[in-house]
């Protein structure tokens, strides 16, 4: 019996996976941790609604030795950008928002955009629409990665230093992105970007509500989702550790809640990557999202809306990788480390997940390890699988 909040536990062999396998899971894991791979992870998986897997191994704070534990607080980095996008989805569900209509509507400092084709600046057409900003074709670009002129005027206009983001607030951020051109007219490239951001100021414009009060009141307190934060507070921070960066053959911290703030203090509320929460939250959010936009028979998204969100929307050869939901990127092609139809991303700090409908599947692992190495993630997946018989 699950207390609230948690999901229901259940024995690997009740929902056709192995105890061995999973041991041998854990036993990667604390490997990994052994050998000097990782400073520390959570790891939970669940199959058919009942989690069978949960894991917590190495330290949580480098500076104080403090153990890694399920209840940690970890940070997801862009792997806030799928909550993001099902906030702007329930605003479509409640019939507040076109994802076909521009953003202009809510965005008039975005009147008279402009847009690179080529080396010349022209009017943007089509206009930019919350379609393009779930699918990060909306000529936005970052401004710490690439150096465009577009990448270059983000950084000679404060907006962006490093990954850092240097404005006050995402209301700022859209004004300030009014007066750069995109990279690109809106439809015809797929290019990670400041979309996610400007779609978390999309939602507070069309619901009236900040973007922390919102998925509060909408989201995580309807699915249970404990201790999702922008800004920790001071009675939990002991749960929050140190991230971490591997440099000249030694982990060293790149962020420490105490001498670098990251997470405290916070007035950027970033939908792009802001989100602090234990690996159970994350974890009952994509249970929602396998269920078809329900979890402990609250609805937070229609079923139609889950779909758009975990199916392919990019015309063919846009991003030749992979296919782009509403939010997910999705495996179009067999052959690949997760199936394909199983849909997923990614956060700086090596934290990552993935859905698979197919084995009514939800895997979560958290490291707080800036730049891991990416065979790490693909052994994981694949003693996942192997749990599988």
């Amino acid at each position: 019996m699950a207390n609230a909040g948690e999901l229901p536990r259940a024995e690997p062999e009740a929902v056709g996976m192995t105890k061995q396998g999973l041991n041998a899971v854990a036993a990667e894991m604390d490997r990994l941790v052994a050998d000097g791979e990782l400073v520390g992870m959570t790891a939970m998986i669940a199959r058919r609604g009942q989690v069978v897997f949960e894991h917590a191994t190495g330290t949580l704070d480098l500076e104080t030795g403090a153990p890694m534990q399920m209840d940690s607080l970890i940070r997801i980095y862009s792997m806030t950008k799928p909550i993001t996008s099902a906030a702007a989805l329930m605003l479509l569900d409640d019939g507040k928002l076109d994802l076909d209509e521009p953003v202009t509507r809510f965005f008039p400092e975005w009147k008279g955009q402009t847009a690179y084709e080529g080396d010349e600046i022209v009017p943007v057409d089509p206009p930019v629409t919350a379609k393009h900003l779930l699918l990060h074709t909306s000529g936005l670009s970052y401004g710490y990665v690439g150096n465009t002129p577009v990448d270059k005027a983000y950084r000679e206009a404060g907006l962006i230093d490093d990954w850092d983001y240097l404005v006050r607030d995402t209301d700022i951020l859209v004004r300030k992105l009014a007066d750069i051109p995109l990279l690109f007219q809106p439809g015809t490239r797929w290019h990670y970007s400041f979309s996610t951001d400007v779609l978390g100021q999309l939602v507070e414009r069309v619901s009236g509500q900040p973007l922390d009060d919102f998925l509060d009141e909408h989201m995580f307190e309807p699915l249970g989702m404990k201790d999702v934060y922008f800004d920790v507070p001071a009675e939990v921070v002991h749960r929050f550790g140190t991230d971490h960066e591997f440099k000249d053959g030694n982990f060293v911290v790149q962020d420490n809640p105490r001498e670098d703030p990251e997470f405290i203090g916070v007035t950027f509320l970033s939908g792009g990557g802001g989100l602090v929460m234990p690996t159970e939250s994350y974890v009952r959010f994509c249970q929602m999202i396998l269920n078809g936009g329900t979890l402990d028979g609250t609805r937070v998204l229609q079923p139609e809306t889950v779909a758009l969100m975990t199916t392919d929307q990019l015309p063919e050869g846009l991003w030749p990788n992979s296919g782009f939901g509403l939010g997910f990127a999705v495996v179009t092609q067999d052959g690949g480390s997760t199936p394909r139809g199983s849909y997923s991303w990614g956060g700086a700090a090596g934290t990552f997940f993935w859905i698979d409908p197919g084995h009514e599947l939800v895997a979560v692992f958290m490291p707080q390890f800036i730049g891991m190495p990416n065979s790490i993630q693909e052994k994981l997946k694949g003693l996942v699988y192997a749990s599988i018989p």
